[in-house]
């Protein structure tokens, strides 16, 4: 069994006040709200051991204070690809991470990030009409042993968070 953190970045600032949507910070509301999601996906195990991310600002700071807050220490994944990525890419991504993790920690956007969690436990996104607000932490159990062997329909879905009940 492998164990997967997926979180969508938490709220960023309006994109009218940005060049690109790339550069979109997150605002204090947001940082507020990751810090407390943080908090309940440092409490699962095992612990995180591979963090994969976009590289947005948004989705880069979001990450930053999740690896602070996990005592995460290795090198975190900046992968460009990643940057508003489908459900098929993300699990492009997760089918190449080192065998030997056990809990991936994802960070990135929707409607990928939905959808790839609404794959995972119900075999197509289209079969479960599951959204992640910003900064909602999605925890399955992934009935797998390696990370190449991740498919659809794989997963259990054992937590589904979003930060407001935690205001």
């Amino acid at each position: 069994m492998k164990s997967l953190s997926i979180i969508r970045h938490a709220k960023a600032a309006p994109p009218e006040k940005y060049a690109t949507d790339f550069e979109r910070p997150l605002t204090k509301r947001g940082v507020k709200d990751i810090k407390e999601i943080a908090k309940i996906d440092a409490n699962l195990k095992p612990a995180v051991d591979w963090i994969i991310s976009s590289p947005a600002a948004r989705t880069r700071e979001t990450t930053l204070i999740l690896a602070e807050s996990l005592g995460y220490t290795k090198t975190i994944q900046w992968e460009e690809r990643a940057y508003l990525a489908e459900a098929e890419q993300w699990l492009e991504l997760l089918r190449n991470i080192p065998p030997d993790m056990e809990h991936v920690l994802v960070v990135g956007h929707n409607p990928g990030l939905s959808d790839l969690a609404a794959g995972l436990v119900a075999g197509a996104a289209s079969y479960l009409n599951l959204h992640l607000p910003t900064a909602a932490l999605a925890y399955l159990e992934l009935e797998i042993f390696w990370w190449n062997q991740i498919r659809w329909g794989c997963g259990r879905l054992h937590l589904l968070l979003p930060p407001k009940p935690l205001r």
